[in-house]
């Protein structure tokens, strides 16, 4: 299948079919060398609207953004900047070297937008990657909440369970009951979507008591209290490498992990996406089909 983008073609669609002009005698772009390329890409002449583009998943936009040239990733991007929240996904998914390439064409008014935007931990990552001339006026752009998440993550090597984790998790407190565990869940709107098969226990003051699968959660009595089930008790110092974090998840199956201070109070939880992530060669970045199924 392909493309013909010669004034003939839209000739063709009017003749009958006997008298159309042949195929072949014109210079016909093929549809899978096309069909990556989103935006307005002036050498394709074609044109994906917004709407399309939603369709894709922010990976998908991203592997097309880092296999295009600069000039084409740039109006991928330019295409998504009127729906704040998907540029901000976009642009977690890219890698560290177009992430910065695409922040330095930007103010800092609108780098702090999408950094706002991103998960902290990813906005973290960031954040640490840009010329230090501009990280202090990008962060004290940010709200104050992100400002408040960002200081806590920056303490931490980004390779560290606590450069890893996510700040935002769903806690309740040990008198809990299974019903009030629940109802954290369904009304957060804060943790990543991945750390929400997780609620996280702890004591008035914030030490950490143990975890417990929301699906445990739903085939339990509602009026049991969380700290009478049978909690996962393990969690990772916010100093621990990654060969320790992805130890603890793979010995202890785990989907999502918490991350204590010194003092063993909860400061916040890695998911196994994140493990994941890091665990990925960095030559299969690059592979387009593993993303869009080609």
């Amino acid at each position: 299948a392909g493309i013909d983008r010669s004034p003939q073609a839209m000739l063709r669609r009017l003749l009958p079919r006997r008298g159309r002009p042949d195929l072949r005698r014109h210079a016909i772009l093929d549809w899978k060398d096309i069909q990556p390329f989103v935006g307005h890409v002036p050498t394709a002449k074609l044109l994906m609207p917004l709407q399309r583009l939603r369709r894709l998943h922010p990976a998908q936009i991203a592997d097309i953004v880092e296999d295009a040239s600069h000039e084409e990733g740039q109006e991928i991007i330019e295409a998504v900047e009127s729906d704040p929240a998907l540029t901000a996904d976009v642009f977690e998914e890219l890698d560290t070297e177009h992430q910065v390439e695409f922040l330095k064409s930007k103010s800092n008014e609108d780098a702090a937008r999408i950094l706002e935007g991103m998960a902290p931990d990813d906005a973290a990552d960031l954040l640490s990657e840009l010329a230090q001339e501009r990280r202090k006026p990008i962060f004290e752009m940010m709200g104050a909440s992100q400002q408040y998440k960002l200081r806590k993550l920056l303490q931490y090597h980004p390779t560290t369970a606590g450069g890893m984790m996510s700040p935002d998790y769903v806690w309740v407190v040990r008198e809990s009951t299974v019903e009030m565990a629940l109802e954290a869940v369904r009304t957060d709107d804060k943790a990543p979507h991945q750390l929400l098969t997780t609620v996280f226990v702890t004591d008035h003051d914030g030490l950490y008591i143990g975890s417990i699968g929301v699906v445990e959660l739903l085939r339990t009595d509602r009026t049991h209290r969380v700290e009478e089930l049978e909690l996962t008790i393990v969690s990772v110092h916010g100093n621990a490498d990654f060969a320790d974090v992805a130890l603890m998840m793979a010995d202890y199956n785990l989907i999502a992990l918490g991350v204590v201070d010194a003092a063993g109070n909860l400061i916040g939880a890695i998911s196994c996406d994140d493990v994941i992530e890091a665990l990925v060669p960095e030559g299969w970045r690059n592979r387009v089909e593993a993303s869009t199924g080609v």
